[in-house]
């Protein structure tokens, strides 16, 4: 059975390499409302952003990591067993409330061993900054072209599949096994995954904010 207390201890030593000499402050992960949930906070500044999660969504407080990108990070240990890991990168400024959540990395050890997505995987969700902004374009339009600007819209969007709940395969080895769901076995694998992924998501981002710099000057 999983240690919450190790499990978070581990994945805290990961998080430091990425914060402390970093742009944004130290940062560690902290209890939430409950005694198995655990986010990331950070110990001074925070700002908010809306999560595009589950069926309805929430407002939360995100912590500034480098450049504009701010993260989200919340693990969940289900009762008696099994954690549920998620990771948001979201982009845009500090007083944005509704800042761009360009996607999220997902790990759900499911407490009743029933895994039927990949686990671990990702959820792509920049095109829905897109579609609000497009929608709160159509809110400032004059009533005589509001109703044509709609159903156009709508048109064009049914010609599309919405992805963000697709599951982006992390660690499909299908080369050699064709597994891609994995469990979380223990700590020291978690918070590997952890740090591998952060260190990678900082090389990648990197590379785009080059290339943003770029296309400004």
């Amino acid at each position: 059975m999983l240690d919450i207390k190790d499990i978070i201890q581990a994945i805290n030593k990961a998080l430091e390499p990425f914060f402390i000499k970093g742009e944004g402050s130290y940062l560690s992960l902290s209890p939430h409302k409950s005694r198995n949930v655990f986010r990331l906070k950070p110990i001074d500044g925070c700002s908010d952003a809306y999560d595009d999660y589950g069926s309805s969504g929430d407002s939360v407080k995100v912590v500034k990591w480098f450049s504009d990108y701010w993260l989200f990070v919340e693990i969940k240990f289900h009762d008696p067993k099994g954690v549920l890991i998620t990771l948001s990168v979201f982009q845009g400024e500090e007083t944005d409330k509704s800042k761009n959540q360009l996607f999220r990395a997902e790990w759900d050890d499911y407490e009743n061993g029933d895994m039927k997505h990949p686990q671990p995987h990702w959820h792509f969700l920049s095109n829905k900054s897109f579609e609000n902004t497009v929608s709160s374009f159509a809110e400032m339009i004059s009533d005589d072209t509001k109703d044509t600007f709609d159903e156009v819209l709508n048109e064009e969007k049914s010609k599309t599949i919405d992805l963000s709940k697709f599951h982006f395969a992390m660690n499909g080895d299908w080369s050699n096994t064709s597994v891609y769901i994995h469990s979380v076995n223990n700590e020291k694998n978690l918070a590997q995954w952890f740090g591998g992924l952060l260190g990678y998501l900082k090389t990648e981002l990197d590379y785009i904010d080059k290339k943003r710099s770029k296309k400004i000057y």
